[in-house]
């Protein structure tokens, strides 16, 4: 079974959490150098105040691949939608799939262990997601600084159309999620 530490994991998150400000700077720093910006959306009452800034495409974390109603939220407000499953049940996918029918979305395939060992990807999963959307992809989070970018690179011959890929320009001690990136 899968189990869903909330508390834990929104303990964690919230350590990591930028202002609205903070985001909207970084939106409108993306799209003056021609980048389309994505963020992740952790929580109903941020669906409209992120579409506001001016987010055309919104991740999900694997975590809330369940949250049915915020699907639906986000549905009627983004042009695409990309969720990671990595802590979804099979049933739950489906149901998922069934709600965001009808707008642009794609799954990603992730394991939800940091760093993932290149031994535990299970990339042949992303062929299970495709059952429901052609446009599935990775979230990879092997660790770079021992495997390089070779989980990726695997996953894009195994025909992933987006890689999710945690970075920083910045060093582990100055960024927030520098841990993790």
């Amino acid at each position: 079974c899968i189990k869903r530490p909330y508390q834990d994991e929104y303990d964690r998150l919230e350590q990591l959490e930028i202002s609205f400000e903070e985001i909207n700077r970084f939106c409108k720093l993306c799209k003056s150098v021609g980048l389309e910006p994505m963020v992740t959306c952790f929580s109903r009452d941020h669906v409209l105040e992120l579409s506001q800034l001016g987010f055309d495409t919104i991740k999900v974390a694997s975590y809330d691949c369940a949250s049915f109603q915020m699907l639906r939220e986000l549905k009627d407000k983004y042009r695409h939608i990309i969720v990671s499953t990595g802590a979804t049940f099979d049933y739950e996918i489906e149901h998922a799939a069934s709600v965001l029918d009808g707008v642009q979305f794609s799954f990603l395939h992730c394991v939800t262990v940091y760093p993932t060992p290149l031994e535990q990807l299970n990339l042949a999963r992303m062929d299970y997601l495709r059952r429901f959307t052609p446009r599935v992809g990775f979230s990879d989070h092997s660790l770079v600084s021992s495997d390089g970018v070779i989980a990726s690179k695997a996953a894009l011959a195994l025909g992933a159309k987006i890689i999710e890929r945690h970075y920083t320009v910045l060093g582990p001690e100055v960024t927030k999620d520098g841990p993790v990136s």
